[in-house]
């Protein structure tokens, strides 16, 4: 079975499926195939992690994709891009603005920031001997 998709004028494109010599072409709107795609790569993802069992017949619409990799540089100058490595090595492109790539970083960085009151609480932690503790499943540092 071989999958591909063709443009079908200016609202529509096509999905179609090959079985064997004969083709099946499926029209859809452009939100109906991104509806599709999501839906597709969620349930590939969700299906090729080995440490969750996902019980047969699960509806799967959309999950946090897991990101095995990334790859940050410009597909032309000035044109920022980031590309992911997801589950079952399905890899997507996303392309920027140079003003949405730096709130994009900025946001990535400030949410894989400990908190300040965390912080704060572990620097008095060791200060008054006490071992640090496990907080939220992040081990103190």
């Amino acid at each position: 079975m071989r999958f591909s998709v063709v443009t079908a004028g200016p609202d529509a494109l096509e999905l179609v499926v090959a079985f064997g010599s004969r083709d099946y072409a499926v029209r859809l709107a452009p939100a109906e195939a991104a509806d599709l795609g999501m839906a597709l790569l969620a349930t590939a993802s969700v299906a090729g992690d080995a440490a969750q069992a996902v019980p047969a017949g699960t509806r799967v619409e959309n999950c946090f994709f897991p990101v095995l990799g990334w790859t940050a540089g410009e597909v032309a100058p000035g044109v920022p891009a980031l590309a992911l490595r997801l589950a079952e090595g399905t890899e997507i492109a996303v392309q920027f603005d140079r003003a949405g790539a730096r709130a994009c970083g900025r946001d990535l960085a400030r949410s894989g920031r400990v908190p300040f009151r965390e912080r704060l609480r572990r620097v008095f932690r060791r200060r008054s001997g006490a071992p640090p503790a496990l907080d939220s499943g992040r081990q103190g540092a």
